[in-house]
C-alpha cells in the first residue's frame, strides 16, 4: 500500500514538474522541440515553433540579371581561378510571409535571395541555392547598399591598396563590393550552414559577381521588397 502511494506522489510530481515547464516555455515563447541552430533567422524559427497549422506566402519581387564577367583578381592573394569567366545567372528576390492559419496578425516575413547560374548552353539556369534576410534587415541592406556606391564612387588614395573589401552581411546573406587598383565587381553569397561566414575571404565562398556600376539595380530590388513589407503591414 505505502508502495502504491509511493508511486502515486512521484507520478504527480513528474507532471506537475513538466506543467510548470510548459508554463515557462509558454511564457517565455521558446519554440519546444530541436533546439534552435546560431544560424537560423527569426522566420525560420518562427516557423518551427510557433507556426501551427502554418501558412506560407510567396511574392516575386525583382530579378536581377548577373552577366558573365572576367573571373576575379584578388591581387595574388587568392589562389588564380582555373575559369577564364564566371558564368552568367541571375539573383531572383522574393518575400516570403508566414502566419498561423486564422492568425494573419502575427504574420513574420523574410527575404528570400535565390541564385541561379546558367548551364552554359541555351536560357536554362541552375539553382546555386537560397539565403533568407529577416524583414528588419531589409531597409539596413538597402541603406548598406546605397552607402557602398556612393563610397566607390567618391573612393580616393584607398584606391592604390591592393584590395579593399566592404560587404553586408545579416542572417545568411552577404553583399558586398570587391576593389582593386584595376578594378571593382559586385558580389552575392549565401551561407545557409556556416555561422562564421562572415569572417571568411570572398573567395573562401561561393559567389556570384556582377559589375559594381549594377550596384544601384541592387539597391532598387531591395527597395521593392521592402515597399512590400511596409505594404503587408499597413505602413
Amino acid at each position: 500500500m505505502n508502495n502504491c502511494l509511493k508511486l502515486q506522489g512521484a507520478s504527480l510530481a513528474f507532471v506537475a514538474l513538466l506543467c510548470m515547464q510548459s508554463n515557462v516555455a509558454r511564457a517565455t515563447d521558446v519554440p519546444s522541440g530541436p533546439s534552435v541552430s546560431p544560424t537560423m533567422t527569426q522566420f525560420e524559427s518562427f516557423i518551427l515553433g510557433r507556426c501551427i497549422p502554418c501558412v506560407r506566402e510567396f511574392f516575386p519581387i525583382a530579378t536581377v540579371p548577373i552577366p558573365s564577367l572576367k573571373s576575379p583578381n584578388f591581387a595574388g592573394l587568392a589562389p588564380a581561378n582555373p575559369a577564364a569567366n564566371t558564368r552568367a545567372g541571375e539573383m531572383r528576390l522574393e518575400l516570403v510571409r508566414a502566419y498561423p492559419l486564422g492568425q494573419q496578425s502575427r504574420q513574420h516575413m523574410a527575404m528570400r535571395v535565390v541564385l541561379s547560374v546558367s548551364g552554359g548552353t541555351g536560357t536554362m539556369l541552375y539553382p546555386l541555392g537560397a539565403g533568407l534576410l529577416d524583414e528588419d534587415e531589409v531597409p539596413v541592406l538597402a541603406a548598406a547598399l546605397s552607402q557602398m556606391g556612393k563610397a566607390l564612387a567618391s573612393a580616393g588614395d584607398e584606391a592604390s591598396t591592393p584590395l579593399v573589401e566592404t560587404e553586408f552581411h545579416a542572417d545568411t546573406v552577404r553583399i558586398g563590393v570587391v576593389r582593386t587598383p584595376s578594378d571593382s565587381l559586385a558580389y552575392v553569397q549565401i551561407a545557409p550552414s556556416d555561422p562564421l561566414f562572415a569572417l571568411k575571404q570572398v573567395w573562401e565562398l561561393p559567389a556570384m559577381y556582377l559589375p559594381s556600376q549594377d550596384l544601384p539595380a541592387l539597391e532598387r530590388a531591395v527597395l521593392q521588397v521592402n515597399a512590400k513589407i511596409r505594404a503587408l503591414r499597413g505602413r
